[in-house]
């Protein structure tokens, strides 16, 4: 069974369900301009009225409600908030936020807010977005507002949501918003800022409110030992902490540095000169404590020892069940042991903010 404290949730983000793109003084976000860009999107769709959320949140909390929903993490549509991302505030825009918190606390759902879910306003993405080391200072503001705004009724916050997905999707591989493909020596330096802004935000979040409980959420890339042998779980669990290739697709080079100040030895040696100038300047203040990790798992890689006792991954059987995203399978055990290595490394609670 599980335990009387165990959080039964659901998840999602803003421009996924919100709609209402033009309405009520929202900006643009880099997802709107990516949906325009000729081919970037299936069936040139886009977020603008998606499920209607923006109108429909009566009803779509009901459903919660319906379900058991325990708590309910959402994100704030940076630019609905802040439409050039910086400067002016939109009341309307938080005025919806509002309406959603007062509609959750109501039926007894506890909110947990991210306040980053990939939809970087453009105008700031015109700015540099994540190049520009002053998007740290631009993401602390906008925690401030938000957080200013809504503590008496948030206690749960959430940094960012993905880094390995809104700079290596979005600018290494660029099949997600903004679409660039940048070269590895800047897309370091995107993932470096990012880091830091997620440090400014902690530090912002703290400040307004010491009892609030915060988080990271990556998108976790987990593995599992194929059998209980203490070298296969070795193997599985070296492997979850490996970063062997020139991408965003391992876990420890987004957590080392937000929880122990420190960029992976492994990672270093394979970026070597394509480091950002001037990084380990930043490192210092860049892992302010949090409360939680959120790891989104939604399939894992099988592990095995190999001959010289390093992990080989191991491939599937023809006809292993797969979900509707075709390229995941369904793991069932990623559940427990993607949260047992993480908790080993870096000691803290784990929320599995995301799985299917």
């Amino acid at each position: 069974g599980f335990p009387a404290d165990f959080v039964w949730g659901t998840a999602t983000a803003a421009y996924q369900i919100g709609g209402a793109g033009n309405v009520d003084g929202r900006g643009e976000s880099i997802w709107d301009v990516f949906c325009r860009k000729p081919g970037a999107v299936f069936g040139g769709n886009s977020g603008d009225v998606a499920c209607d959320h923006y109108h429909r949140y009566r009803e779509d909390v009901a459903l919660m409600k319906d379900l058991g929903v325990q708590a309910y993490r959402f994100s704030v549509s940076w630019s609905r908030v802040l439409p050039d991302g910086r400067g002016a505030v939109n009341e309307k825009g938080l005025d919806f936020y509002d309406r959603l918190l007062d509609e959750l606390l109501k039926v007894g759902i506890t909110p947990y807010c991210t306040l980053f879910h990939w939809d970087l306003p453009e105008s700031l993405y015109q700015k540099g977005g994540w190049l520009n080391r002053d998007v740290a200072d631009w993401f602390a503001d906008y925690t401030k507002l938000v957080v200013g705004r809504f503590k008496d009724r948030i206690g749960h916050w959430i940094t960012q949501n993905e880094p390995q997905c809104y700079i290596g999707s979005g600018m290494l591989d660029g099949n997600h918003a903004p679409g660039t493909k940048l070269p590895i020596p800047e897309f370091l330096k995107a993932a470096h800022n990012s880091m830091r802004a997620h440090a400014s935000s902690v530090k912002a979040i703290r400040a307004m409110d010491p009892k609030a409980t915060v988080g990271y959420v990556i998108s976790s890339q987990s593995k599992h030992p194929v059998t209980h042998s203490a070298a296969d779980i070795d193997a599985a669990r070296k492997a979850s902490f490996d970063v062997k290739e020139k991408n965003s697709w391992n876990n420890v080079w987004w957590l080392d540095p937000v929880l122990k100040g420190q960029y992976p030895a492994q990672g270093l040696r394979l970026f070597g000169p394509d480091m950002p100038a001037g990084y380990e300047n930043d490192l210092a203040d860049m892992h302010p404590p949090v409360d939680f990790i959120g790891m989104n798992i939604y399939t894992s890689a099988p592990v095995r020892a190999g001959k010289d006792g390093e992990p080989e991954e191991v491939k599937w059987p023809d006809g292993y069940p797969r979900t509707g995203v075709d390229w995941q399978q369904v793991v069932p055990q990623s559940l427990y042991w993607g949260p047992r290595f993480f908790h080993e490394r870096y000691q803290l609670p784990i929320f599995i903010t995301e799985n299917g």
